[in-house]
C-alpha cells in the first residue's frame, strides 16, 4: 500500500512539472533601422566647382530660355535639340537661323541699340572670330565638360583665350554628283581640279557672298597643300559661283554640275539622306577639316541657360542628339561618327585641321576681299 502510495506521489510530482510555465528569457529590445550600427563609410564630398555649377543649373532654370543664333541647328535638328534639352532641364531654346555675316550685323545692332536678344551665337569659325574682335563674345567659364579634354578628338577650344568651342567635325571635301562622273573620272588631286574638262563645271561658293572657298583653301595652302598659283589657276576655270553651302548642295543634287568645291559633309548629309546621288572625294594633298563654333553672347539676356546649353552641346548626350540628327561627326571619343557612307572619307585621308591662326585669317580675308581679286573674271 505504501508503495503504491510513493509511487503516485511521484506521478503526480512530475505532471505538476510538465504543466509548469516555462521560464521567458529577457525581451530583447528592437531596434530602429536608424539606430542599427553600421561601419564607417567615407563620406562623398561635393567639390566647390559642382557646387558652384549647380548654382548656375539652379540660375539658369529660372532663367527659363535660351536664345541661339544659328547657322547649323535647323529643321529635324532644331527639334530634336530643342526638345532633349527642355527635357534634360526644362529650359526652352530659341533658335533664329541665318549666316554668318547677317549675325554678326545683326548682333552689332542689338549692341548698339541696347536690345541684345541673343545669348548664344553658333556658326562657322571665320565669322565667330569678326564677332570675338568686335568684343560681342564672352569667354567660356566653368564648364564641365571642358575639364578632361582627353574626351575630345580635338581641343574644344578653338582659340586659346575660349571664347570659341568646338562643336562640329566637318569635312570640307570636293564632291561629285555620281550620275554624271563616272568612277574613272573622278578627280584624285588637287591638280585635277585644272583638267580643261571641268571648265565651266565646277560650283563655288562666291567669295564675294560665303566664306566657303575661305574655309576650304586656307588651311591647305598655310599647310602647303596647294599654293597661291593653284588657287589663281583654278580660278581661270570658269567658277560657277553660288550664294553658299545650300545653293551648291540643291544644284549638285539636281545635276546642274557634275563637281563641287566647298561643300560641307554636314549640308551635304542630308542631301545624301533623302537619296541624292552625293560623294565625297580624297585629294591625296589633303582635304579640310574643322569644326562648326559655338560662343556665349556678351551681355545676353539669360547668361547661365547660355552657359548650361554650352556645356550640354559638348556632352555625350548633347553630341549624340546633334550629330544623329545631322548624319554627322562629333568632335568627342566617346559619341560615333554619324556620317553617311558616300560622305565617310577612307581611311588613312590626310585631313588638313584648320587652326585659330586659320580661322582668323579666314575672317581677315573675307573682309579684304581677297579671292574675289585672285578670281577676276
Amino acid at each position: 500500500m505504501r508503495k503504491l502510495l510513493v509511487l503516485f506521489t511521484t506521478i503526480l510530482v512530475l505532471l505538476l512539472l510538465a504543466c509548469a510555465p516555462k521560464a521567458v528569457p529577457a525581451t530583447v529590445p528592437v531596434t530602429s533601422i536608424s539606430q542599427v550600427q553600421t561601419p564607417s563609410s567615407t563620406t562623398i564630398k561635393v567639390s566647390d566647382e559642382d557646387a558652384a555649377w549647380q548654382k548656375v543649373i539652379e540660375a539658369a532654370q529660372k532663367e527659363g530660355k535660351a536664345s541661339i543664333y544659328t547657322f547649323a541647328y535647323l529643321g529635324d535638328t532644331a527639334i530634336e535639340m530643342r526638345n532633349a534639352f527642355k527635357a534634360r532641364y526644362n529650359i526652352q531654346l530659341d533658335l533664329i537661323s541665318g549666316r554668318g555675316a547677317e549675325i554678326t550685323e545683326r548682333l552689332k545692332t542689338e549692341r548698339r541699340l541696347g536690345n541684345l536678344v541673343a545669348d548664344i551665337a553658333e556658326g562657322g569659325s571665320a565669322h565667330l572670330f569678326n564677332m570675338k574682335e568686335a568684343g560681342l563674345l564672352e569667354i567660356a567659364q566653368g564648364l564641365p565638360t571642358l575639364r578632361n579634354k582627353g574626351d575630345f578628338h580635338v581641343d574644344p577650344l578653338l582659340d586659346q583665350e575660349g571664347y570659341l568651342l568646338n562643336e562640329n567635325l566637318q569635312n570640307f571635301p570636293p564632291m561629285v554628283n555620281t550620275k554624271l562622273v563616272q568612277p574613272g573620272d573622278v578627280p584624285k588631286s588637287w591638280q585635277d581640279m585644272l583638267n580643261p574638262k571641268w571648265k565651266g563645271k565646277m560650283l563655288a561658293h562666291s567669295p564675294q557672298i560665303s566664306t566657303g572657298m575661305y574655309v576650304e583653301f586656307i588651311p591647305l595652302l598655310n599647310a602647303k597643300a596647294i599654293t597661291v598659283d593653284f588657287l589663281r589657276e583654278i580660278g581661270k576655270q570658269d567658277l560657277v559661283f553660288t550664294r553658299g553651302d545650300q545653293e551648291t548642295a540643291d544644284k549638285l543634287a539636281r545635276g546642274e554640275a557634275p563637281i563641287t568645291l566647298g561643300l560641307i559633309d554636314t549640308i551635304a548629309s542630308s542631301y545624301v539622306k533623302e537619296g541624292a546621288p552625293i560623294k565625297a572625294i580624297p585629294m591625296v594633298e589633303g582635304v579640310t577639316t574643322k569644326s562648326l563654333v559655338v560662343a556665349q553672347v556678351k551681355g545676353g539676356p539669360h547668361p547661365n541657360a547660355a552657359r548650361l546649353f554650352l556645356n550640354w552641346i559638348l556632352s555625350p548626350e548633347g553630341q549624340t542628339v546633334y550629330h544623329k540628327s545631322m548624319r554627322t561627326g562629333s568632335v568627342r571619343n566617346d559619341v560615333p561618327d554619324f556620317r553617311p557612307p558616300d560622305l565617310t572619307l577612307p581611311p588613312g585621308t590626310k585631313l588638313v585641321l584648320e587652326t585659330a591662326a586659320d580661322a582668323a585669317e579666314e575672317g581677315k580675308k573675307f573682309q579684304e576681299k581677297w579671292l574675289p581679286e585672285l578670281w577676276k573674271k
